[in-house]
């Protein structure tokens, strides 16, 4: 029988080791995953969306104020300084409402509806991308806040998912 020493062990073994090291953090991160699944605590992004738990907390109580008291003759409103709004985009009409005024650095949550098919909201505003899917049957939250210059913003439907869904677009005033 050849002695190995410790080096020629350890070598000998070496992807061994680093199989049941890997066998050992997928299993952690299936448990974690199932954990935070059963017990509600998991943050959930469906097909990328960030859900109602994603946003500030503020914004929540607003999206809740807004969803208990609809506004009367329109689809949006200024909740505590957030302004909410109620949008839906379909295959015929596209986005409604296609044009929000806001103020300059204003919170906005968009509370984006699908009813038909997958389709998105996609807008480029001076510091970052938004960028969210919208699966049908689900309410989809934006947020973000608006940008400190006035201007106009255009948003469009970043989905190819039916005839004229690219040429979806809404506009962004802010002043």
């Amino acid at each position: 029988m050849i002695k190995m020493t410790f080096p020629e062990k350890l070598k000998h073994h070496a992807e061994l080791a680093w199989f049941i090291v890997m066998l050992i953090l997928v299993a952690i991160f299936v448990g974690w995953n199932i954990y935070g699944v059963t017990h509600g605590t998991s943050t959930t992004y469906r097909y990328g969306l960030p859900l109602f738990s994603g946003m500030p907390k503020n914004a929540q109580t607003a999206v809740i104020y807004f969803d208990s008291h609809p506004p009367a003759n329109s689809s949006w409103e200024v909740v505590n300084g957030i302004l909410v709004v109620n949008m839906t985009i379909t295959q015929l009409k596209g986005f409604t409402p296609n044009i929000i005024i806001a103020n300059t650095s204003q919170p906005v949550v968009i509370i984006l509806h699908s009813p038909d098919v997958i389709t998105g909201f996609f807008m480029r505003l001076p510091d970052g991308v938004i960028n969210i899917n919208a699966p049908p049957g689900y309410d989809n939250y934006v947020y973000f806040v608006t940008p400190s210059q006035p201007g106009n913003y255009t948003w469009r439907d970043p989905e190819y998912s039916a005839y004229n869904f690219s040429y979806f677009t809404g506009i962004l005033e802010v002043k």
